[in-house]
């Protein structure tokens, strides 16, 4: 069990929504550093969680923290030192470069700078895309550039919504491959949410919610499971064990 000093993110009985609470007696925390998944259904509250962490969903009661500060008393332009979010859509629509939306990011000193953007493209491995325009990438190289927009700000928390979503398979493993080296090579913690059991099972921590109630925490290996995913997703879901790896059957003989 990981020690309570060592949780960068805790929700304390938070209640948590936009005009009202979507997210009632929330309680949870989040190691570090480790790549955290949260999963859960469509509608279970995974993006409302993150966004109370940038204060744009709002904690309407119960405490929320970062580092062991409460959210309520981190101004707007505090939050670049603390955590940097990476959304769920991608607007192909931006006319920009590649290097433009990496630099729109912001860090402690300010507007990332260009050295800083081009460096954390060549750390992910996609430096050859700096002058090409956003709208003309592939789902992978938007994703990766997404990414590399969060990580420049050099925030030691990153918060990753739907990462893999709509990835081919190679671009899916390279994106969680490059998401764990992030944790251990910068000792960044990195909460990501979606529905992808791999990118689940490659984490140190998981949190399953649904219906804004946590179901479960811990440990992959603890989470990933029949009961707890056939109750997550109101399916009948087998876990096979298959020479030391987790496969995923959905059951549909009943």
């Amino acid at each position: 069990m990981v020690a309570v000093s060592n949780y960068v993110v805790r929700f304390v009985n938070a209640r948590i929504g936009y005009d009202e609470p979507v997210i009632k007696d929330i309680t949870l925390s989040i190691p570090r550093p480790s790549l955290t998944t949260i999963l859960g259904p469509n509608g279970s509250g995974k993006t409302t969680l993150l966004r109370a962490i940038i204060k744009y969903a709002k904690v309407f009661g119960g405490y929320a923290y970062i580092d062991g500060r409460e959210i309520s008393e981190l101004s707007i332009g505090d939050l670049p030192k603390y955590v940097s979010y990476s959304p769920a859509e991608i607007y192909s629509q931006m006319a920009l470069t590649v290097l433009d939306v990496v630099m729109s990011s912001r860090n402690s000193g300010g507007w990332v700078s260009r050295d800083e953007a081009i460096a954390t493209l060549r750390y992910l491995g996609v430096g050859n895309i700096v002058g090409k325009r956003f709208d003309e990438l592939s789902t992978g190289q938007k994703r990766l550039t997404l990414i590399a927009r969060a990580l420049s700000s050099k925030a030691p928390l990153l918060l990753l919504d739907e990462p893999t979503s709509n990835l081919d398979l190679g671009n899916k493993y390279r994106v969680i491959l490059i998401l764990r080296r992030v944790v251990s090579d910068r000792g960044i913690t990195v909460i990501a949410t979606g529905h992808d059991i791999d990118l689940a099972l490659a984490s140190d921590w998981v949190v399953a919610i649904r219906d804004g109630e946590v179901m479960a925490m811990g440990a992959p290996g603890d989470i990933i499971n029949s009961k707890v995913l056939s109750e997550l997703y109101g399916i009948d879901v087998e876990v096979l064990e298959v020479n030391g790896y987790r496969l995923i059957h959905v059951r549909n003989d009943r």
